[in-house]
């Protein structure tokens, strides 16, 4: 996908081909917070309406994200390998790769992607995002968390992009990967943390309610 995104125009010229990966990573970069966005949107108008009509969502979001957040503590650490992540069987198709130019590319991607329900869920967190904005009061604080979520999605590529040398960025992009891969374990423990936090500040929220 990455280097689906990046890989640059270049007509022969070497500048010509730096810039357009900045435009690439960019029109992704649109694509992706526009998505969230729109699903941050549908979410926080959801849960203002279940307020206009007297189901405050709050208490039983948060009890429930808190749960969540419990649930899958230990599978983050290490400890097991359940319970297993409910999964999105969807998948942004690989032929828009091939059967469009590249800057619609990066702009369908993005918006395939952005909203996390396009591609496979890698962490649980995905579902703390996902009963955000039941959990926090009116529409604003909900979809400003969504358009976060969407930019953050794309920081990758603007990794990518920063540091792929000029030229083919096709073998960087697959050492890049690599790279990604052998910090799994310090990313499940930053998102563990995340999980005891989260759950930790929902659990005393709701005391407090």
């Amino acid at each position: 996908m990455l280097t689906s995104i990046l890989a640059p125009v270049v007509d022969g010229a070497q500048q010509r081909g730096s810039r357009w990966i900045w435009l690439l990573a960019a029109l992704h970069t649109l694509g992706n917070m526009v998505s969230a966005a729109a699903v941050g949107a549908v979410l926080s108008l959801a849960a203002v309406a279940l307020r206009a009509r007297g189901h405050d969502s709050t208490v039983w979001g948060s009890w429930l994200a808190a749960l969540i957040a419990l649930l899958y503590l230990p599978r983050q650490l290490g400890w097991t390998r359940l319970p297993r992540l409910l999964q999105s069987h969807c998948q942004v198709p690989r032929e828009w790769a091939y059967d469009y130019p590249r800057w619609v590319t990066a702009l369908l991607f993005g918006l395939g992607l952005g909203s996390g329900l396009y591609t496979r869920i890698l962490v649980p967190t995905f579902y703390l995002v996902l009963l955000w904005p039941f959990v926090s009061p009116g529409f604003t604080f909900g979809l400003l968390l969504w358009i976060a979520y969407g930019l953050a999605r794309s920081l990758n590529v603007w990794l990518l992009a920063l540091t792929t040398p000029s030229g083919d960025p096709f073998p960087y992009a697959a050492r890049f990967l690599k790279a990604l891969a052998r910090s799994a374990t310090m990313m499940n423990r930053a998102h563990a943390m995340l999980l005891g936090v989260a759950a930790v500040w929902l659990l005393v929220a709701v005391g407090h309610v």
